[in-house]
């Protein structure tokens, strides 16, 4: 990163340190944009004359010297082919044993180009992200198969049908429980008008 120049700033020396700060605040550099064109006309330039130098240079080069020549680009050329190649098919593979375990092929691709490029963080992340959306699946797999309570169960709210217990109470001739469940009956109603 480029310096200040201080200098450039009139009565720096002098200022105290919270004049300094605020002249190092509105402090703007100056504009490099024609030193960037410049030195990309430059590299642009280098690299017209190294090509021109190897156009050149083949044009010098003998027959045999031109057929072991573009023998050697091709078989860099093939080499390079064949690591792609590799690398791809090691990607597929752990790919396919992802989505085999129950990946999304978004997320079973990220993690397999992780896997094949030795990226053992984003791995990790990515079969975090993986049981973590398999939770939720497992959790909502779960509620869906949980069979419904029957009419007459109370609806799962704990209420009870309490006429018909003071009814079977009464016909067994038991009155503690009469008069308990007409308790627990009024109970119920003086709180379902509260709500």
């Amino acid at each position: 990163m480029a310096k200040i120049d201080t200098s450039k700033i009139t009565g720096y020396a002098e200022m105290s340190a919270e004049d300094k700060l605020k002249a190092l605040e509105a402090f703007e550099y100056e504009d490099n944009v024609a030193e960037l064109e410049k030195q990309k006309a430059a590299v642009s330039k280098a690299n017209s004359e190294a090509a021109e130098w190897k156009r050149k240079h083949n044009a010098l080069l003998g027959e045999d010297e031109k057929k072991k020549q573009e023998q050697e680009e091709k078989f860099a050329n093939m080499e390079k082919e064949l690591s792609e190649l590799r690398e791809a098919k090691r990607v597929s593979e752990f790919k396919a044993k992802f989505i085999a375990q129950g990946y999304d092929e978004a997320l079973a691709e990220d993690t397999a180009k992780a896997m094949a490029d030795g990226d053992s963080a984003k791995v990790f992340a990515n079969q975090q992200k993986f049981l973590d959306e398999y939770a939720k699946q497992v959790k909502a797999d779960a509620l869906k198969k949980t069979p419904k309570p029957t009419p007459g169960a109370g609806g799962g709210t704990g209420e009870m049908d309490y006429a018909k217990k003071i009814e079977e109470a009464r016909t067994n001739g038991d009155f503690a429980a009469v008069a308990y469940y007409t308790r627990l009956q009024a109970e119920a109603e003086a709180q379902a008008k509260k709500e």
